[in-house]
């Protein structure tokens, strides 16, 4: 009888080792960020894949099921969702935790989108800085939530911040080697604002930091004046938001008898294929430094 009592503990001991916490994340950057803290301890679903535009994305039928199955929802916040943030409120009800990271920030590591200080640029993850502290958010929801798995998880987290940490500094020495005076760079939509404060780069986008908003005939003309003024070399593509509105800009410049080539596409709201190294974070990130570097070097 002990012999059997033994052996079902010790099933059932095995069995709650290889238990897996199931995440949905609503971007693959927050997905790659579980992966690197869970590990094969967590089973992560995402909503948005690559080259999807959060910023214009709606729910469907599918992310509701895949939510329902879900232990554990991780979003990004400050508005970068939209009204997605009030149906993961509603599952809360139904015992589905959820962590929107941004939101967990404190004001003074945000930029102000507005006069009244209640708008933030929700596009963290191009600081470094930030996203060490995001993940540290992820992690301790996961510890609270799977005990289990707890020390994984806090080595995980420890080995992925020694990657960021080495991610940012291979990010200062790059940008350094660019003159100071060639490091503006023309996007499609604000998506690099935090890239460009903790990185010493001028940032201009055509669109707000939401590819929702419109270009104005004015502020293009502008763009182009201040690119034919200082003589800016490129302009960059985002994988996520559509070319027609960078070549209209190339366009402006041209008829103003300056060639602004491409720069190159760089990765802005979601990461490139699964699979390939721009699928993760850390080569995503790698991939936009190496092409700003490219197109403003010379």
């Amino acid at each position: 009888m002990r012999r059997i009592i033994f052996i079902i503990l010790s099933v059932l001991l095995v069995s709650s080792s290889f238990s897996q916490l199931n995440v949905v994340c609503t971007t693959d950057i927050l997905a790659d960020a579980v992966k690197n803290i869970g590990g094969e301890a967590v089973n992560v679903s995402v909503l948005m894949g690559s080259g999807i535009d959060p910023h214009s994305y709606r729910a469907s039928i599918g992310d509701v099921r895949a939510i329902f199955g879900a232990d554990l929802i991780v979003y990004s916040g400050l508005h970068l969702e939209g009204k997605m943030t009030d149906l993961f409120a509603k599952f809360e009800k139904l015992h589905i935790q959820s962590i929107g990271v941004g939101d967990l920030l404190d004001e003074s590591e945000l930029i102000v989108l507005s006069d009244k200080g209640d708008l933030h640029d929700p596009h963290i993850w191009f600081s470094i800085a930030i996203w060490k502290r995001c993940s540290a958010f992820i992690a301790e929801k996961m510890i609270e939530m799977d005990e289990v798995n707890a020390d994984d998880y806090r080595v995980n987290l420890d080995q992925f911040i020694v990657e960021l940490d080495k991610l940012d500094w291979e990010t200062k020495k790059k940008i350094s080697e660019i003159p100071e005076s060639a490091r503006v760079m023309i996007t499609a939509h604000d998506a690099f604002n935090y890239l460009g404060r903790d990185y010493g780069i001028e940032v201009k986008g055509l669109q707000g930091v939401s590819t929702a908003s419109e270009i104005a005939a004015t502020d293009l003309i502008v763009l182009a004046d201040f690119i034919v003024e200082n003589q800016i070399p490129a302009v960059f593509l985002e994988n996520s938001v559509p070319m027609r509105n960078i070549e209209a800009l190339i366009e402006a410049v041209r008829a103003k008898g300056y060639e602004l080539k491409l720069g190159g596409e760089l990765f802005a709201d979601s990461m490139g294929t699964p699979g390939t190294k721009e699928g993760t974070y850390i080569g995503m990130f790698e991939h936009n430094i190496a092409t700003i570097y490219n197109g403003l070097k010379e």
